[in-house]
C-alpha cells in the first residue's frame, strides 16, 4: 500500500548504520522494472531483466486500451521494512478507509502499472537515488540494498533506472494500438517519468520506436529536485555550469511541450523543495498546469508529501474539481472551467498551461476522497 515515507530533512537528521557491501545474511536478491496491475491490487511482471516481454492475462495488460505508469520516488528502508522489500501499490489505507485506487482506472477501461526500481532507491541520501535515475555511474554507482541492511553490486546492471524504464516501457507497448499513454511521477519519481518521456520522443523522432508509444500526458506528483549541479549531468549548454537536476527536467518537458504539445500538471502539496536541499523550480512549475493541495487535516509534511498520489490516483473516479474566482463581493465564484485531476481533459489542462496561474484547493481540505475539491484560480 502506499507507505508514509520519511522525507528528505528527516532523513539528513538521521544516522543510521549500514552493514559493509560483503556482508550478505540474506540471498543476493534484485527485482526491478514494469508491473500490470488489475482491478484488486495483484501484479504482474511485465519485462524481465533481461528484455523479454511476459505475455500476461488481458485483466492485467489489454494492448487496445490506454495505460498510465506511475513511477514511485525515493525509497529509504523500504528494502528492510515489514518482512522485507516492502513496496508502494495502489492500495490507500487511511483511518476508516480502505480503497484500492486502481479499481476505478480499470472499470473505466485504463491499464494501469508501477515501475518499481525501489531497491536502487534505497539509499539513506536522497541524491545518491536521485543519480540513478540519469546516469550508472553516479556517486553509489548502480549499487541495491538488500531487507538484511546490505548494500550488493552483484546483479547490478549496467545502465542507469532511466535507460532501463525507457527500454521497459517501449518494450511493454510496442504493440499497443490505443495511442494513448500517460506517465505519473511522484517526489523523485517526476524525474524519471520525465527522463522517459524524454527518451520517447527522442526514439520517435530518430525512427527507432513507434508513434503509438508516444507519451500524452504527464503528471508530476509532488516533484523534487536536489539544488546544486551535478558532475554527472555535466554542462549540457555550455554556460559553464554544472547542469542541475530541475534544469534538465525543465528543458525535456519545454521539448516535449514544443514537439508534441504535451499537457504536464505539477501537484503541490507540501513545502519540502522549500528546504535547503529541494529546488522549487520555479520556472518550471510556471510553465505546466500548477495545482497546489492543501490537505490540511494532515500534521505534518512528509504525509502531505505523499498524500498526493493516493488523492490523484482516487481522482479519476470523480468529476473533475470546479474553478473558482472570487467576485467583487469577495465570494467564491465557479467559473464554470474545470480544475486539474486525474479525469480532467487534456484539453483542458493545456488551456491551464497557457498563462501562469496557478489553483489553490479551497474546499475538500479535510477529506480524503476528492470529489469534494475546488480550487480558487490565483496569479503568481
Amino acid at each position: 500500500m502506499f507507505r508514509t515515507l520519511q522525507c528528505t530533512f528527516l532523513m539528513l537528521l538521521a544516522s543510521i548504520l549500514f552493514l559493509p557491501l560483503s556482508a550478505h545474511a540474506v540471498e543476493d536478491t534484485l527485482d526491478y522494472g514494469l508491473y500490470w496491475f488489475d482491478g484488486n491490487n495483484n501484479s504482474v511482471k511485465a519485462v524481465e531483466a533481461d528484455g523479454t516481454v511476459n505475455n500476461v492475462p488481458r485483466k492485467f495488460y489489454d494492448p487496445s486500451k490506454p495505460t498510465i505508469i506511475h513511477f514511485h520516488g525515493w525509497q529509504p528502508g523500504s528494502a528492510t521494512r515489514g518482512d522485507g522489500y516492502d513496496r508502494e501499490d495502489f492500495r490507500f489505507v487511511w483511518g476508516n478507509e480502505d480503497v484500492i485506487t486502481s479499481t476505478s482506472w480499470k472499470n473505466k477501461g485504463w491499464n494501469i502499472a508501477y515501475f518499481y526500481w525501489d531497491q536502487f532507491a534505497d539509499e539513506s541520501e536522497v541524491k545518491d537515488a536521485e543519480a540513478k535515475m540519469w546516469t550508472a555511474n553516479g556517486p553509489r554507482g548502480m549499487r541495491y540494498r538488500l531487507s538484511d541492511g546490505s548494500y550488493s553490486t552483484l546483479h547490478s546492471p549496467t545502465k542507469s533506472v532511466g535507460q532501463i524504464a525507457f527500454e521497459q516501457v517501449t518494450a511493454a507497448l510496442a504493440g499497443n494500438t490505443s495511442y494513448y499513454v500517460r506517465l505519473s511521477g511522484h517526489s523523485l519519481g517526476n524525474q524519471l517519468a520525465t527522463i522517459v518521456a524524454g527518451k520517447i520522443s527522442d526514439a520517435v523522432y530518430a525512427g527507432d520506436a513507434g508513434a503509438n508509444v508516444i507519451v500524452d500526458r504527464l503528471e508530476l506528483l509532488e516533484p523534487f529536485w536536489s539544488k546544486d549541479g551535478k558532475e554527472y549531468l555535466g554542462d549540457a549548454n555550455g554556460d559553464g555550469n554544472l547542469d542541475w537536476n530541475g534544469e534538465r527536467t525543465r528543458w525535456t518537458v519545454q521539448k516535449l511541450m514544443d514537439r508534441h504539445n504535451l499537457p504536464v500538471s505539477a501537484y503541490i502539496s507540501s513545502n519540502i523543495n522549500d528546504l535547503w536541499i529541494g529546488d522549487k523550480n520555479q520556472p518550471l512549475r510556471e510553465m505546466v498546469t500548477e495545482m497546489w493541495h492543501r490537505y490540511w487535516y494532515l500534521s505534518d509534511e512528509v504525509n502531505k508529501h505523499n498524500h498526493v498520489v493516493p488523492n490523484y490516483f482516487r481522482s479519476i473516479a470523480s468529476a473533475p474539481p470546479e474553478e473558482v474566482t472570487i467576485n467583487w463581493w469577495g465570494q467564491r465564484e465557479p467559473t464554470g472551467k474545470d480544475a486539474a485531476s486525474a479525469s480532467t481533459e487534456d484539453s483542458r489542462v493545456l488551456e491551464m498551461m497557457s498563462d501562469t496561474n496557478y489553483w489553490d484547493q479551497v474546499e475538500g481540505r479535510y477529506t480524503a476522497d476528492p470529489e469534494d475539491d475546488q480550487f480558487e484560480i490565483k496569479n503568481h
